[in-house]
């Protein structure tokens, strides 16, 4: 059975003749009872009588109100309009509209004799991200000579539709109530947690209804400590002394495609639709299409269906685990001393204001990485799993914006620019790294992450370049990186993001579905802050190059100077080789 909700225009209507004046009241009420928080109806716009009063008259609190008076109405068959727009801004719902008015019982004699009031949204279908046009006419039929009050309620029935049609999809809003609590694999290693606002952390139970709530923004975290002796019991703080690892459960999720040819001018930046779901997506034509997984290959996926993240099918879980900051090193007391290529894994922390490890090769980072929780299935990030976490940053359950940038010029984890600095190409401290940014457990902070809270993910804008498992195929220079193609094939692509031979940097097609690269277009090329004419994505201009075999590894998020043009969205390449700007991340994936 359809769920419905009701909007209420209530009209107050005086009536007059001559010298008169006959002044209309409208004042629209939104009563929402079909999930608040993803069904968004709201007044856009209101035109009293060809005159453009939204800010005057539209509540600015809750756009749900409109209160106005009209011009005098002096004469028979004077017009007095409203003309107002609704914005369906929901991610998931279509909304049909009926609308009925009428004059209050006692009024309704009164009503029919002397006025005639019209709605014209009438079988309107507000579309989700989109908006249409309404008039209130009220007509004057008959004058009187003593002032008539009468009030009506035009209440317009909307029905929620689309989503719920679909046969592979949940709806969002249940999606994110049902999610499976986040795999902790085994060993006791991950430690659920729920962090307040200054960050500090409370050890909780996997089963506790506090520790997380997607539909609220609010995702799970879980902790690795450095002695398992320093554990506390289930309620009690976790010092920060003791944590050596902060991670995020991104869960499994199917999204709605919007650009798979890449070059899509219609939809630009906008509200990624997601549905958590651990059943993987089938050919289902208009509805659904199974994941292609695939450098250059969309398969049979169009715009509109639904897939399921490629990021979650590797490993074969319900989600997977990610660094909630870059990768750290233990013993680094500045940020040269952190620049090890090595493959130490007892120097691993992720932590905020770490300083980033960074100068070190894309083996030593894969095997780093993989040694560090073997049994918790540790591997270094992978650009289809960058894809997921940036893609349900963008949506109703994360931020849904661009992230705040990193600009800590001692790639100091964990920190944001502040507002009056985050667009500056230069961040101009006075060497400390801190003069103009703040930490991750600030007001400022909470911009840097993916749910615009504590609880998201940091260090995805800025900070340090990333090195993602992902490479062209076929590279003459694969050797950069310390692997030979012959170490590539051993390991199977479980861990790696392959990418098409015949790629280069503009080739956005050879994108695979989901990783955020060629979804982001259509994309174009202009010099900024330099000599480059660099290429830029069609979402926040951010930094775009895809792999080429001359340089063919993946980097992501951009470096803390870039400024405007980093941010979730922001990929790159390079060799493979150990550069003092580019470090990494580390991700879990423990089996069912």
């Amino acid at each position: 059975m359809k769920k419905r909700w009701v909007l209420l225009i209530v009209l107050f209507l005086t009536i007059g003749f001559a010298s008169v004046a006959t002044v209309l009241t409208i004042t629209g009420r939104v009563n929402i009872n079909f999930n608040e928080e993803d069904y968004q109806i709201y007044f856009s716009k209101a035109v009293v009588d060809e005159v453009d009063k939204s800010y005057e008259v539209i509540d600015p609190d809750t756009r749900k109100t409109i209160n106005y008076s009209t011009k005098d109405l002096s004469k028979v068959k004077e017009q007095s309009v409203l003309e107002y727009e609704v914005t369906n801004n929901s991610t998931q719902y279509d909304a049909t509209v009926e609308v009925v008015c009428e004059a209050k019982t006692e009024d309704k004699e009164t009503a029919n004799e002397y006025v005639t009031i019209n709605n014209e949204m009438t079988n309107k279908t507000i579309k989700a991200q989109t908006r249409e046009k309404g008039k209130v006419i009220v007509e004057l039929q008959k004058v009187t000579v003593e002032p008539i009050d009468i009030e009506f309620t035009c209440t317009l029935t909307v029905n929620p539709v689309g989503s719920e049609e679909l046969k592979e999809p949940k709806l969002a809003e249940n999606s994110c109530r049902d999610i499976e609590i986040p795999n902790l694999g085994e060993g006791n290693k991950l430690i659920p947690i729920v962090l307040d606002e200054n960050g500090i952390a409370t050890r909780v139970e996997k089963t506790d209804t506090n520790w997380y709530d997607y539909c609220k923004r609010e995702w799970a975290n879980a902790v690795i400590l450095n002695d398992r002796a320093d554990l506390p019991s289930v309620g009690e703080v976790i010092p920060e002394t003791s944590i050596e690892s902060y991670f995020v459960w991104i869960p499994k999720y199917k999204y709605k495609l919007w650009n798979v040819e890449t070059t899509n001018t219609e939809v630009g930046k906008h509200s990624i639709e997601i549905i958590f779901d651990t059943q993987d997506t089938t050919e289902d034509p208009g509805k659904s299409c199974a994941t292609p997984k695939t450098s250059g290959n969309i398969g049979k996926c169009e715009d509109g269906e639904y897939m399921t993240h490629p990021a979650f099918l590797a490993f074969g879980g319900t989600g997977f685990w990610v660094g909630k900051f870059e990768t750290g090193y233990r013993n680094a007391n500045d940020k040269d001393s952190a620049k090890v290529d090595n493959t130490d894994t007892s120097q691993i922390i992720i932590k905020p204001n770490a300083y980033s490890w960074r100068n070190i090769t894309v083996k030593n980072i894969f095997d780093v990485s993989k040694d560090y929780e073997n049994t918790l299935e540790s591997h270094m990030m992978k650009n289809t799993e960058w894809g997921a976490v940036a893609y349900l940053s963008h949506s109703i359950f994360g931020t849904n914006k661009e992230i705040t940038v990193n600009n800590n010029n001692l790639y100091k984890t964990g920190h944001a620019a502040l507002p009056s600095t985050n667009q500056s190409s230069h961040p101009g401290d006075n060497g400390d790294g801190s003069s103009f940014n703040d930490l991750w457990n600030t007001t400022n902070g909470f911009a840097a992450s993916t749910t615009g809270n504590i609880t998201g993910v940091y260090d995805m804008s800025g900070g340090a370049w990333e090195y993602m498992a992902a490479y062209v195929a076929e590279s003459s220079v694969i050797n950069k990186s310390g692997f030979t193609f012959q170490d590539l094939s051993g390991i199977g692509d479980k861990y790696f993001d392959v990418y098409d031979k015949t790629s280069n940097a503009s080739s956005f097609s050879k994108m695979a579905l989901g990783d955020a690269t060629g979804e982001m277009g259509p994309f174009k090329q202009y010099i900024i802050g330099g000599s480059y004419n660099d290429w830029h994505n069609n979402w926040y201009e951010d930094y775009s190059f895809i792999v080429e075999p001359n340089i063919p590894w993946f980097i992501r998020g951009g470096a803390y100077g870039q400024g405007v043009i980093t941010g979730q969205f922001d990929f790159g390449r390079d060799t493979g080789e150990a550069h003092e700007s580019v470090g990494f991340r580390i991700t879990l994936a423990p089996s069912n």
